[in-house]
């Protein structure tokens, strides 16, 4: 099972999603329940995963997207994995850790 970690900017939206002025329960829900789908199976068929071509600000990282939800004003996740390493650049081996590079609208 992979291993989530966040960028700052994904944390940031998952932060306004649960409180201030922009909070969302439903949608918060929504994205909650994506990435606990994400953490157990990347390839989730309920997530149709697929590679996304060009993430702004990620150029050359190999960015995946997820489903949040669909339809109008619909949210993805946006990822990467790899494998898991350790301050010394070592990981146990077979660990992967999975990226949340973006959480918000559809691009």
């Amino acid at each position: 099972m992979p291993t989530l970690h966040y960028t700052p900017a994904a944390a940031r939206a998952l932060a306004r999603l649960e409180k201030g002025r922009r909070a969302d329960a439903r949608r918060l829900r929504r994205v909650r329940r994506a990435l606990a789908r994400l953490a157990a199976d990347p390839h989730h068929p309920g997530l149709r995963s697929h590679r996304y071509p060009c993430l702004p600000g990620h150029k050359h990282t190999a960015a995946w997207t997820s489903y949040v939800d669909q339809g109008a004003g619909a949210w993805r996740l946006h990822w990467t994995w790899g494998p898991a390493t350790g301050a010394a650049g070592h990981g146990e081996p077979g660990a992967v850790v999975v990226t949340v590079l973006r959480v918000g609208p559809h691009l």
